[in-house]
């Protein structure tokens, strides 16, 4: 009998997983044509610029340290809150047509939708924020309130990043200090006022003694 000439299992094998990675790889090509990317790129507007873009972009860069937070609704009901940050501030390094006083308060979001958020910044910690001032029509708010997005710079202060401020802005100032609060007086008794013959008594009782004194030395010149 003629005997029928087999191919060895180990070419059996190698085509078989030859077909199955050309069938994997023709899928993949399928699924990127047609579904999402496994991950979405990163939002243009949220991206890294670096400290000197950063610094040039920031209408007030200080350092200060975050002692209170809360979070608040959107005004529109969109999804999403702001946070609202008490700040203390320790140096002003840039403050460009805006005043930065030494208590004030800093502004970021979370979870709103086609904005760069912050997030929720660390309390008791040292901060460098690159911010600029909301505005009401154009003008900034009475006190000021800042603004601080996630591409802003808004960083915890460590070495690095004071260093690379320091380079770029060698000279900062103290914060503008808190109004003082009026000055406070004592409300002293008020006397009910004098009548009249009673001021004028110690003056006519001069008078007459001045009249009696010229009146003796005469006398006593005359001897």
């Amino acid at each position: 009998m003629p005997t029928t000439t087999r191919p060895p299992v180990t070419a059996l094998a190698a085509g078989l997983v030859l077909a199955l990675l050309g069938l994997v790889a023709a899928c993949g090509v399928v699924l990127g044509a047609t579904g999402p990317a496994a991950y979405a790129a990163e939002d243009p507007s949220c991206t890294d610029q670096g400290v000197s873009m950063q610094t040039r972009q920031a209408q007030a860069v200080f350092t200060g340290t975050v002692v209170g937070a809360k979070a608040a609704a959107l005004d529109d009901g969109q999804r999403g809150v702001r946070i609202i940050h008490q700040v203390e501030v320790q140096e002003v390094y840039k403050a460009a047509r805006v005043s930065v006083a030494a208590e004030l308060e800093v502004v970021t979001t979370r979870n709103v939708r086609g904005e760069c958020n912050l997030g929720r910044l660390p309390e008791g910690e040292d901060v460098v924020f690159f911010v600029k001032a909301e505005t009401t029509d154009g003008e900034p708010a009475d006190p000021v309130v800042f603004l601080a997005a996630g591409d802003s710079g808004t960083a915890v202060a460590d070495s690095d990043l004071r260093d690379a401020l320091d380079r770029l802005l060698p000279n900062p100032v103290p914060p503008v200090p808190a109004s003082p609060t009026g000055a406070e007086f004592e409300a002293l008794p008020v006397d009910p006022p004098t009548p009249l013959g009673r001021a004028a008594a110690p003056g006519a009782a001069l008078a007459v003694l001045g009249v009696l004194g010229l009146f003796v030395v005469g006398r006593l010149g005359r001897r």
